[in-house]
This record gives structure tokens, sequence and C-alpha cells, in this order.
């Protein structure tokens, strides 16, 4: 991109040679002209300036990896949209926590960590996910009881519903998915899995106070899920990959 700068920027000074004659007025014209959107894109993507992250912009929230430019945020997940009895429980626990704190916009099952994907493996790997995915048969999982978690960086604590998966599916998508991984040199999943739908997130580390509330959160849960039976089984057929702000659906056979 260094030759575009060099373009933009460009003067020649036999040109102000040859001008000299018109006077000091023509030393004020500005040759640092924009380009058009076409010259200045790679491949599709867009070429803008290093972007400073701001936490303030979101909630707070602290980026796990630096903004860089061919660089796209991925994350492999199972989409989960909550009843509207559910989403009305799910907002009353707020009133309950001894922490100030948000409910998830986007609920999902994450089935990898946040990943950095290079721009130009985007299409053999969007292919290769989907490849796998249609391996797989459609199953479901039960929702159980309240857990709660930390990020790796100890910046926020989330709230969720564990997700038991009697069959093993889980275990198996993610086992899959980390082998297609470790062809881009990207991280598995976390060892020590647990699969869970988080409905909440506050930041810094509050699992020590958040865990005196998991026993009756998680007997207010089961409750309304006695009451609420429809609401207990998650039924998996399809399988979400965002890259970006672009987000794909793989479906299961």
């Amino acid at each position: 991109m260094a030759g575009l700068h060099l373009i933009q920027t460009y003067s020649s000074d036999s040109d102000e040679d040859q001008h000299d004659e018109k006077g000091k007025d023509d030393h004020k014209i500005v040759n640092k002209l924009a380009l058009p959107a076409s010259i200045l894109s790679w491949k599709g993507v867009t070429y803008n300036e290093e972007v400073i992250d701001d936490p303030l912009d979101h909630d707070g929230r602290v980026r796990s990896f630096k903004h860089e430019r061919g660089n796209w945020a991925t994350l492999i997940y199972i989409n989960y949209m909550p009843s509207n009895s559910l989403h009305t429980w799910i907002n009353s626990v707020l009133s309950k926590l001894p922490v100030e704190g948000t409910i998830v916009s986007s609920p999902h099952i994450s089935l990898s960590r946040t990943l950095v994907l290079k721009f130009h493996w985007i299409e053999s790997f969007v292919e290769g996910i989907k490849l796998l995915c249609h391996r797989f048969n459609k199953f479901v999982v039960q929702l159980t009881d309240i857990r709660v978690y930390c990020n790796e960086e100890k910046t926020r604590t989330f709230l969720g519903i564990y997700c038991q998966d009697e069959n093993g599916m889980l275990k198996c998508l993610t086992e899959a998915f980390d082998k297609v991984l470790a062809g881009y040199q990207l991280p598995s999943f976390y060892e020590d899995t647990s699969y869970h739908i988080s409905f909440f997130w506050c930041l810094g580390d509050k699992r020590t106070c958040l865990k005196e509330f998991l026993p009756s959160l998680t007997s207010d849960l089961n409750k309304f899920l006695a009451e609420n039976t429809e609401d207990i089984y998650v039924h998996i057929n399809d399988i979400q990959c965002k890259i970006g702000n672009k987000c794909y659906t793989f479906e299961l056979k």
C-alpha cells in the first residue's frame, strides 16, 4: 500500500520548475487527492487506516486481539433464539444479581474460540466447514442449570445455561472443527469444554460473588422449565460461522 501513498502525495519537481512563472498561487494547489474506492481496495476489502479500539464504544468491552487490516474475527457457533417466555425469565434475573450487567443480545452455543482468520483463507475455510457440517445429523440438547464463566483475559464474566448433550454431538463437532482449524494453525477449542448459552455478562472477574447465586438461579430455571416444557430442549438443525460482519449458515443432514 506504500505505492498508493506515493500516488496520493506525489509532486513532480520538474512541474514546479515549469510553472514558477505563473506565480506563488500555484504553490497553494492541493496535490493530495482522494483516490477512488476501487483503487483503495484489495481483493474486495476496502482500505482503512489503523483502527483505534475504544472500549467506551461497546459497553466497556476490550478486544482480545488487535484490529489489523486483513485479519477477520471469526467464530463457529449454534444460534439460539429464546422464546418470549424464556426471554422474560432472563430479564427477571437482573434484579436478583449483586452486580450490574447486560443481557446478551445474540445468545448462542460457541463451538470455537474467537479466531483470527486471514482474508485469503476465508474461501477455503468456509468450504471446509460447510463440507464437514454436511456429515453430521441434526440433534437435540437439553437446558439444565445455570453456570458462571469468565473469559481468558478476565475482563468479562458471564452467566450461562448449561446444555446437556447425551449423545456427545457437540463434542464430536468441535473435535472435527479443531482438525480444520489445525490446517490453518489456529487454536483448538477449550480442553475443559462446557457447552452453554450465555444470557448475561458484566465487566471484570465476578465469578466469586455470582457463584453464591447459582443454586437459587438454577432452582428458578428448573421451575420455569417445568412450567414451560417446550423450552427444555434445543433442536440443532444448522451451524453458523461469523467472519467479520458476514454470517454463514450450514445445514446439518
